[in-house]
């Protein structure tokens, strides 16, 4: 009777142990497919990115610390810094502490805390993970967001910023200190 029941634990046992060993190795591989898929194809130091309108003219620069591209996925950026131009004049600079750049190059994602600068009227806003999409050079959040000028500070959940034509919607509850100059 002993002899039979340990055969039985004999099978039990190799069946339990061969369970475990594919799980295992689909575990291991599942993870180096993962960890493949992290791998980047090229990585750039101090990288700086220009585009032209179609007239030739400057039509907003994209420069970080570093940039790791990413085979069919968004390049990462860190400190990234963006300027928009306006008939060749600085109108807007953008700052944050992380960004990804989507691989055909049109769409950046701000990542962390973001400062969007209007430089002729001396307008900060103050905000966080910030969608920029530079074919229509527009940006646009649902963090709060402060906007901080000559005349005041005001709060606001959410913005859309339009850098071509330099307005800015605040989209809710929207409140504010202004003084008069």
């Amino acid at each position: 009777m002993l002899n039979r029941w340990g055969g039985w634990l004999v099978l039990i046992s190799l069946a339990l142990a061969t369970t475990w060993l594919v799980r295992s190795l689909d575990d291991d591989l599942s993870k180096q497919t993962e960890s493949s898929a992290q791998v980047s194809d090229y990585t750039f130091k101090n990288f700086k990115s220009t585009q032209m309108d179609e007239h030739g003219r400057l039509k907003n620069q994209l420069i970080a610390e570093t940039m790791i591209h990413y085979p069919d996925r968004n390049a990462t950026l860190t400190a990234p810094y963006m300027v928009f131009y306006k008939e060749a004049q600085p109108t807007w600079t953008v700052r944050a502490e992380l960004a990804e750049v989507s691989p055909d190059g049109n769409q950046v994602w701000l990542i962390g805390n973001t400062i969007l600068g209007q430089q002729q009227k001396t307008m900060e806003i103050i905000s966080r993970d910030v969608w920029v999409q530079l074919d229509s050079e527009q940006a646009e959040t649902i963090a709060p967001t402060t906007l901080i000028s000559n005349y005041g500070k005001t709060h606001s959940i959410g913005m859309r910023v339009f850098l071509s034509t330099e307005r800015v919607d605040l989209l809710s509850h929207v409140r504010g200190h202004y003084v008069l100059p």
